[in-house]
C-alpha cells in the first residue's frame, strides 16, 4: 500500500476558467471557496490534488509527468506504436491531435491547482509551523514542475500564478525566459522550505527541487549551477545506488534508496487508482495487457557494450539463429534488464515462462523488441490503463551522479582529464551494472570530447526509456541527427531475423520540431494565442 494516495479530492475549490480545455473536468462534488481553504486539513487535501495532477488520467495524456518516458521514443532509441506520439518523431504532428490537447490539459491542470493552493496557504492556520512551510515548499516545487513541462514542450505559453477567470479567454503567451524566471523563483523557495526527508513516500523533499533546478541549469548550459545542484543532491546523504540495476524498478522494491521523486500508483483494489504508464511499456503477454507503445530499436541495443565477444548460451529454439544470439548475448546486462529481445525469457500471465519472441502478439511492437524496464512480471499487475501498481520514477540518484560528472567536465574542460573523481562516478555506475565492465582510469580518454561522449553513452545505457534522454539529446545536438534516421528492429515469421525495413524513418525540421504545436482547440477558444512556428 502506498503512503500517499493520489485521489481526486472531491472538496476542491471551483476553478472558474472559460478556456475549458486548460483544465480537466470539475470534481462531481465541490465546496464553495468561502468554506474551503480554511483549515490545515483543507490545505493537505488541496496539496494531494496537486500531486494527483502528475498522473495521467488516461493513456491519451501521453506527455504528462507519469508518461514522461514516451519522450525517449522520439529519439533514435526507438519508436512508438501509437501513431500520434510517433508523429512527433517524423515532423508530422498536427495541432488538432487529441494527444497534444490532453498533454496541454494535464500540465495546466497541475499549474492551476498549485496556484489555488499557493494563493490561499498563507491565510490558513497550522498548528505545526514547520508543516506549513513544507506544504508551501511542495506547492512551489509542483508548480515549477508543471511550468517546466509547459515551457519545455511548447515554448512560449500562457503563464498564470493565480486562478484565472473569464479574462483569460484572450490571454497572450508569456515568453519562455519569463516562465523560466518564475520556475527559478519557485525552486529557490522550495529548496528553502522543503524537508530533507519528505513526510511520506511520493512527496517532494529538497532532493527533488535540486534535481529540477539541475535539469533546468543543464538546458541553459549554466554549468556552475548544474554542478552545484547535483552536488547538493549528493550532499544530502540520503540516496545511494541500489546494488542491482533491475531492483530500481521492481514492484517489490519501490521507494528504494535510489528514488528521489516518483509518481505513485496503488491499484490494490477497485477504488484506489493505479498508474497508466505501464501499459505503454508492456505487451499483451504481460498481466497489464499492455499497448506496447515503447518500442526500442537496434540503435539502443548497440549502445550496450559487448563484454564477452564469445558468449556461452543455449540455443533453446532453432527458429532463433545463432547470429541473432551472437548479436544480443554477452552485452552489458542493463540491456536485458531494459529490453525483451529474442532468446530472452519473460514471466507472463499466469506465471508462464515465455521464450521471446514466441509469445502471443509479440508483433504488437513495431521493432519486434519490447521493454522489460517498468513491466511487472507474472501476475503482479492488473489489466487495463490506470491499473498498474508501479510507481514511475521521475528523478533518481544515478541520474544525479551522471549529471554531476557532465557538469564538472564542462566546467573544467581539459583539466577534467586529470580529475579522478569524475571517473570514480562513472565507474560507480558501471560497477553496479556489471563487475565485468571495464573501468576507466586517467589514461582512458585522449580529449574532453571523448570523456563527454563516454558520459553521454553511459546515460543512454543507464536511463534509456525513462524520458529524460530526449531532453539530453536535444541539448547535446543529437536530435538533429534524427533527420532521415531509420529505426531498425527484428522480425519473426518462421524464424527470427534482422528486419531489412525500418520501423519508422524519423525526421527533424529545424525551427519547428524544437516544440510541439499549440493545441488547435485552445487557439479556437483564444484568438490571441499564436501557433508555434512550422505548425500554422
Amino acid at each position: 500500500m502506498k503512503t500517499i494516495k493520489y485521489l481526486i479530492i472531491g472538496c476542491l475549490t471551483i476553478w472558474s476558467f472559460s478556456c475549458k480545455d486548460l483544465l480537466d473536468e470539475q470534481p462531481i462534488d465541490v465546496i464553495a471557496e468561502t468554506t474551503f481553504w480554511s483549515t490545515a486539513t483543507d490545505a493537505e487535501a488541496g496539496l494531494t490534488a496537486c500531486y494527483d495532477a502528475l498522473r495521467a488520467a488516461n493513456n491519451r495524456m501521453a506527455f504528462s509527468w507519469e508518461r514522461w518516458a514516451l519522450f525517449d521514443m522520439l529519439t533514435q532509441m526507438g519508436t512508438c506504436r501509437n501513431p500520434q506520439v510517433r508523429s512527433a518523431s517524423t515532423s508530422s504532428m498536427v495541432p488538432g491531435q487529441s494527444f497534444v490537447n490532453f498533454a496541454w490539459r494535464a500540465h495546466y491542470r497541475g499549474l492551476i491547482r498549485t496556484n489555488d493552493l499557493l494563493i490561499h496557504i498563507d491565510d490558513i492556520p497550522f498548528a505545526d509551523a514547520d508543516r506549513k512551510d513544507h506544504v508551501i515548499g511542495e506547492g512551489r516545487f509542483l508548480r515549477a514542475m508543471y511550468s517546466f513541462a509547459l515551457t519545455m514542450i511548447w515554448g512560449d505559453v500562457p503563464y498564470f500564478n493565480d486562478v484565472p477567470g473569464v479574462e483569460a479567454i484572450n490571454v497572450t503567451s508569456t515568453p519562455k525566459e519569463d516562465i523560466i524566471a518564475e520556475i527559478k523563483n519557485d525552486l529557490a523557495i522550495a529548496i528553502e522550505k522543503l524537508p530533507v526527508n519528505p513526510k511520506d513516500n511520493g512527496r517532494a523533499g529538497k532532493g527533488a527541487a535540486h534535481m529540477l533546478r539541475l535539469k533546468l541549469a543543464l538546458i541553459e548550459e549554466d554549468w556552475d549551477t548544474a554542478e552545484s545542484s547535483a552536488q547538493a543532491v549528493l550532499d544530502l546523504g540520503i540516496y545511494q545506488l541500489e546494488n542491482n540495476f533491475s531492483d530500481v524498478f521492481a514492484l517489490e522494491n519501490e521507494n528504494n534508496s535510489e528514488v528521489i521523486f516518483d509518481v505513485q500508483g496503488i491499484a490494490d483494489n477497485d477504488i484506489e487508482p493505479g498508474n497508466t504508464f505501464e501499459d505503454a511499456f508492456s505487451g499483451r503477454f504481460s498481466s497489464n495487457n499492455g499497448l506496447s507503445w515503447i518500442n526500442p530499436g537496434l540503435w539502443l541495443v548497440d549502445k550496450y557494450e559487448v563484454i564477452d565477444p564469445n558468449p556461452v548460451y543455449t540455443q533453446e529454439d532453432n527458429r532463433i539463429p545463432t547470429a541473432i544470439y551472437d548479436y544480443f548475448e554477452g552485452r552489458d546486462p542493463r540491456m536485458d534488464a531494459s529490453i525483451i529481445r529474442p532468446g530472452a525469457h519473460f514471466i507472463g500471465i499466469g506465471g508462464t515462462d515465455f521464450l521471446y519472441p514466441f509469445v502471443n502478439n509479440y508483433t504488437h511492437s513495431r521493432t519486434g523488441l519490447h521493454a522489460r524496464k517498468y513491466v511487472v512480471p507474472g501476475d503482479g499487475s492488473r489489466a487495463g490503463s490506470g491499473a498498474s501498481p508501479l510507481n514511475f520514477i521521475v528523478f533518481r540518484y544515478a541520474d544525479a551522479l551522471l549529471h554531476w560528472a557532465e557538469a564538472r567536465v564542462q566546467q573544467m574542460q581539459g583539466a577534467a582529464l586529470g580529475d579522478q573523481t569524475i571517473l570514480n562516478v562513472l565507474n560507480q555506475i558501471r560497477a553496479r551494472a556489471s563487475d565485468q565492465l571495464p573501468l576507466y582510469d586517467l589514461t582512458s580518454f585522449a580529449s574532453t570530447d571523448d570523456l563527454l561522449t563516454a558520459i553521454y553513452d553511459e546515460r543512454v545505457r543507464e536511463l534509456a526509456m525513462e524520458g529524460w534522454l530526449y531532453w539530453d539529446f536535444k541539448r547535446w545536438g543529437w536530435l538533429e541527427d534524427r533527420n532521415g534516421f531509420e529505426v531498425m528492429g527484428i522480425i519473426s515469421n518462421d524464424s527470427v531475423w534482422f528486419s531489412s525495413n525500418p520501423a519508422v524513418v524519423q525526421s527533424w525540421t529545424p525551427g519547428k520540431d524544437e516544440y510541439l504545436p499549440i493545441p488547435q482547440s485552445e487557439r479556437d477558444l483564444n484568438p490571441a494565442l499564436d501557433q508555434n512556428p512550422g505548425y500554422q
